[in-house]
């Protein structure tokens, strides 16, 4: 605009200067010389000041452009230098204000921000610590009352009883004070590229024994190349705790569907580029009232206090560390529930990033 801008004015002032210069050599036809000097002069003189505008409003309108680019994606923006006498000096005063007024406003959000994820932390801590000192002491209770049995009984048989209940307890104790370590802290991966029905089947067959017990295995794979960036070792851990949280829900048996495909994630102009993984259970299922916090610390559906309610949280971890997803289903025309995992996939002949 402002090239084109330059160049209409630089053409209507040559147009003048020439205008002028034929008007006068009709009038003074021998002053001819005189005449094209002032014509040449003219021009050269127009222009130098087309240039001159254009490269000032060129700096102008390119800080404007700048500071404006700035404020519309979120950035700091410096301030213009304006001074009263500027043509620019009213409209660089308003960008300004504006840029100052929105960096005030997004350093205000990111300490409300800021201050609202320490108070979220603080009252998650706090509901941790009162979830953690409950889980620990229900064991301590009773590892007390078996060394208060332990001193007035004098039966071996009993001691021996009691000694093996506590070392239950503090056996329990040691599990969730080691998986507490295990979320808290944070899962440093070292990606591989390896096929992800490889790592499932190590997976089932490390539960082979437990799963067999009256459950009925389905495995479907569509065979598609399911090679992803995974840590082999964190992602089997995933699958032999979902695979467990299925068994644990089919005390008297049923059926457990592992199946595995590649999917575009929603966009089918895209290629298949996830590895899905849906391990479905026919067991008790979870109440609709804990479904929503089934990936929270402590939350857990198996009773007699079997479950320490920190195996789904390490997972979901896990499969964020490896950008992917953890999802739980339920289905309201048969029982039971479906897990899906599903992990960014190496496209084939492409290098891993």
């Amino acid at each position: 605009m402002i090239r084109g801008f330059g160049h209409a004015l630089f053409y209507l002032l040559a147009l003048g200067v020439l205008l002028s210069g034929g008007a006068a050599l009709l009038v003074h036809p021998g002053a001819w010389q005189a005449i094209l000097v002032c014509v040449t002069g003219a021009l050269v003189t127009s222009l130098i000041c087309e240039r001159l505008a254009r490269r000032y409003l060129r700096s102008t309108l390119g800080a404007l452009r700048r500071v404006a680019d700035d404020v519309g994606h979120g950035r700091p923006a410096s301030a213009i230098d304006a001074h009263p006498g500027d043509d620019f000096y009213k409209l660089a005063s308003a960008i300004n204000l504006v840029a100052a007024r929105l960096s005030e406003a997004t350093r205000r959000q990111r300490e409300l921000h800021d201050e609202l994820r320490r108070r979220e932390r603080l009252a998650f801590l706090g509901e941790l610590a009162a979830t953690v000192a409950h889980e620990v002491n229900n064991p301590l209770d009773g590892v007390q009352n078996c060394v208060r049995i332990l001193r007035r009984s004098e039966d071996p048989v009993r001691a021996a009883q009691m000694l093996d209940l506590i070392d239950s307890g503090l056996a329990r104790i040691a599990m969730i004070v080691r998986r507490l370590l295990t979320l808290a802290r944070e899962n440093v991966i070292k990606p591989t590229p390896t096929p992800v029905r490889n790592v499932l089947t190590r997976a089932i067959s490390a539960l082979d024994g437990k799963l067999t017990a009256g459950i009925t295995i389905e495995r479907r794979d569509s065979g598609e190349p399911d090679t992803a960036a995974v840590d082999p070792q964190l992602l089997e851990q995933v699958f032999v705790n979902l695979l467990t949280n299925a068994a644990d829900s089919m005390p008297s048996g049923g059926e457990l569907v592992i199946a595995q495909r590649c999917e575009r994630g929603g966009d089918p102009s895209r290629t298949a580029a996830l590895v899905h993984v849906s391990i479905r259970d026919s067991g008790h299922g979870i109440p609709p009232d804990l479904l929503p916090h089934i990936f929270e610390p402590f939350v857990t559906t198996k009773r007699d206090g079997k479950g320490t309610g920190l195996g789904l949280p390490i997972a979901s971890r896990i499969i964020d560390a490896h950008h992917g997803a953890l999802t739980v289903e339920t289905h309201e025309d048969a029982p039971g529930v479906t897990f899906h995992v599903r992990i960014p996939r190496i496209e084939p002949g492409a290098a891993p990033s």
